[in-house]
């Protein structure tokens, strides 16, 4: 399909802000958030609350002339993730629905860059054919059926990580005002003397002769 603009945020952003859905100076921010960090832009959108998820994948869908296509609302085949990339597609929050020969359909989360869909098609040796998706059902899609990988324990790596993890909680009580000492347990009460009798002591009894 043609479309007058190129898979990008920035794209993205300005036609929320011409639209008045997002005040620019937020758009900004989540831009500026995206570009140093792991989350997608249209993530960030969606879990800060500045735009619906549903309208942003309108907005998407109106802006690029794509296809609407939820993974609650078109089930993806299983098949269609073999030999993919699997951490490329968890990072990216990319769900492959369905593949006919060397044409693979994919559910973006509202949109991914023109860029990240080059890479896919790249890696798969196949021609990309990209849907939007949402933000909310294809991180569910994700977390169900791509699970991140436990962290390895043991060697060098795992002992950093314990360091690293001492500094980090040693920095976050530096700001803390310092315990109080515990108080000592109060020492032990002496034992009771026995009572003493109430009645006189009586002199013994002489002695027999």
């Amino acid at each position: 399909m043609k479309h007058s603009y190129r898979f990008d945020y920035q794209s993205l952003a300005e036609i929320l802000g011409q639209r008045g859905l997002v005040e620019p100076q937020r758009l900004n921010l989540a831009l500026q958030a995206s570009q140093t960090g792991p989350t997608p832009f249209p993530e960030l959108l969606v879990a800060g609350g500045l735009v619906a998820d549903w309208d942003l994948s309108r907005v998407v869908c109106d802006l690029f002339g794509l296809p609407f296509l939820p993974v609650d609302l078109y089930a993806p085949v299983p098949e269609a993730r073999h030999g993919l990339d699997l951490d490329f597609l968890r990072q990216h929050r990319i769900v492959p629905l369905t593949r006919h020969k060397r044409l693979l359909t994919i559910a973006m989360p509202a949109l991914v860059t023109a860029d990240i869909l080059a890479q896919l098609q790249t890696m798969s040796d196949l021609q990309v054919v990209p849907a939007v998706g949402t933000v909310n059902t294809n991180n569910r899609w994700t977390l169900e059926n791509l699970p991140a990988p436990l962290p390895q324990t043991g060697g060098e790596g795992a002992w950093n990580k314990i360091f690293d993890e001492g500094d980090a909680a040693v920095l976050l009580n530096l700001d803390r005002e310092p315990a109080s000492a515990a108080p000592l347990p109060p020492a032990p009460l002496p034992a009771p003397a026995p009572p003493q009798s109430v009645f006189p002591k009586l002199p013994a009894p002489p002695k027999s002769r």
